[in-house]
């Protein structure tokens, strides 16, 4: 993404980026060089040290930076994530990465209220009031939540920034939503690419009167994440367990030669907390390495897959009437596009995220005398597909995952998918 003005709502970016150092640190391991996008673990004052990913980092010579302001180390604590740059070990340059910024419109002790939006603190202890400018940090979990990690007030007049999925796209009145907060993007600097439901945005500007007026819209781009080592929890995994999601918006494969550490590729559920080492090959990443941290996610979210035709037209996306939201990072296989899309007989995969069905990867199949299907049943149906015999009856108001018999409109003899 680009780094005008920093990175904002619902979903820090927990990451971090390889390098070699030739030196050690006070645990005998490398000390690390390179530039580091990550969590802060713990700050070490007296002794001048922080603790990123599990990496013990001097920052005595360290500037502290948001949006190119001046901070103090003192402004860094635990929780937060951060940009650093590190050359065997020392530090040179921190710069805060908060989910959200600024000011305070409500707080008490279960919520903090910035830009619109009301954020629970669950454990986060927040000393602010109404009125401060404030950072917002956090890790975004699979239903589309986030979890609060830390919050902290500075004197600054810095533009506001909101982060998060765009819904709710209305290109003739120039807002979207994200998380409730409507975001007015006329006269805003847009990337290239056009804006489309369901992809992950990072918003700089200003909020008022209930509208975020936005300068700027950033999408995240996968060169800017090669040779980096990323560091999220795993918010959607495909069956065959060859791509991942990370922090909800970043989508990796992983090939033959990916290496596993306290680990295997079975271990791969959402929820896990891993750091990913990155690799740009023709626009997609690959994962050179994965590491399995210790930590992970309580929070998980229903997983779908269904077979059908699809309808897609003026970038609606549907099956069996049945709308679907497309994730802007969407994996199309086997030479599969958006313009040959409408009418394929094709498998998808997602989860439900906000109540909305999110599908994160699409591939051709045939049509067969059998057919595949994990999602909710409901009115002797599963995905439009009702049953022709009573074999839905039992899963009735349940999320299954099927084998059933299909005749070409009517599913039969349903069983759980073993």
């Amino acid at each position: 993404m680009k780094k005008i003005l920093s990175v904002a709502v619902l979903g820090g970016l927990l990451s971090a980026c390889g390098g070699s150092g030739s030196g050690s640190d006070a645990d005998g391991q490398q000390a690390y060089s390179g530039t580091l996008l990550g969590t802060v673990d713990s700050v070490q004052a007296e002794q001048a040290t922080m603790t990123v990913n599990g990496r013990s980092l001097d920052i005595a010579s360290a500037g502290v930076s948001y949006q190119d302001q001046p901070l103090l180390l003192t402004d860094v604590t635990s929780g937060m994530q951060v940009e650093i740059d590190s050359d065997d070990g020392r530090v040179s340059e921190i710069e805060l990465e908060p989910f959200m910024s600024g000011e305070v419109t409500a707080v008490d002790g279960q919520s903090i209220t910035v830009n619109g939006q009301a954020v629970l603190l669950g454990q986060v202890a927040a000393s602010v009031q109404v009125g401060d400018f404030v950072l917002l940090f956090a890790q975004p979990q699979a239903d589309g939540s986030l979890t609060l990690t830390a919050v902290q007030a500075i004197d600054t007049t810095a533009i506001s920034e909101v982060e998060g999925r765009v819904s709710q796209l209305d290109t003739s009145a120039q807002t979207f939503s994200i998380n409730g907060t409507v975001v007015n993007f006329a006269g805003a600097a847009l990337d290239d690419e056009p804006l489309q439901n369901g992809q992950w945005v990072e918003v700089t500007g200003l909020f008022a009167d209930g509208i975020f007026r936005a300068a700027e819209v950033d999408a995240e781009e996968a060169a800017q994440l090669d040779g980096k080592e990323l560091e999220g929890v795993i918010t959607f995994v495909n069956h065959e367990k060859t791509a991942i999601e990370l922090n909800s918006r970043t989508v990796v494969t992983l090939t033959a030669n990916t290496r596993y550490e306290d680990g295997t590729q079975s271990d791969l559920v959402t929820g896990r907390v891993v750091e990913v080492e990155l690799l740009n090959q023709t626009g997609q990443l690959s994962a050179v390495e994965v590491d399995f941290e210790s930590s992970s996610s309580q929070i998980t979210t229903d997983r779908f897959s269904l077979e059908g035709a699809a309808q897609y037209v003026n970038d609606t996306l549907s099956v069996n009437g049945i709308e679907l939201l497309m994730s802007s990072t969407v994996r199309l296989e086997d030479g599969l596009t958006k313009a040959t899309l409408d009418g394929k007989w094709v498998e998808l995969e997602g989860s439900l995220v906000a109540g909305q069905y999110l599908v994160r990867e699409i591939e051709p199949e045939r049509q067969e005398a059998e057919i595949s299907l994990q999602g909710p049943v409901s009115g002797n149906a599963i995905w439009g597909y009702a049953a022709s015999d009573a074999s839905l009856g039992g899963f009735e108001g349940q999320w299954v995952d099927l084998e059933c018999y299909f005749d070409g409109s009517a599913v039969s003899q349903c069983r759980l998918d073993d």
